[in-house]
């Protein structure tokens, strides 16, 4: 897993929208500071809405992150619970001695 994809899914999206709501806090701050009161809340809503956005989508990233590790365990499970299967049931077929020269449809010469 590479850093961007540990950063990405393997950190809870809400601990990735606390540290987005510290940064936006600190840049409220600023323009405040810079714009005053009216200007500083018409800017801080837009990007509070792209980053409520941007959250949302995190949320939903992680979410089908989850889910296709889901299905592939599932989907790995099958196949070696499928496997298993197999080879048990080859055994069951080679340990009857009357069947050992059973002709398979193979030919050897």
């Amino acid at each position: 897993m590479t850093f961007e994809e540990w950063l990405i899914y393997g950190t809870d999206w809400r601990l990735q929208a606390a540290g987005g709501l510290v940064v936006l806090v600190g840049l409220a701050l600023v323009l405040i500071r810079f714009f005053g009161w009216a200007t500083a809340l018409k800017i801080m809503t837009a990007v509070g809405a792209v980053f409520a956005a941007l959250a949302y989508g995190r949320r939903e990233r992680q979410a089908g992150w989850e889910d296709a590790h889901a299905k592939g365990e599932r989907d790995a499970q099958g196949a070696l619970d499928q496997a298993g299967r197999a080879r048990a049931d080859a055994d069951r077929r080679n340990a009857e001695p009357g069947r050992l020269r059973d002709n398979d449809g193979y030919r050897r010469d």
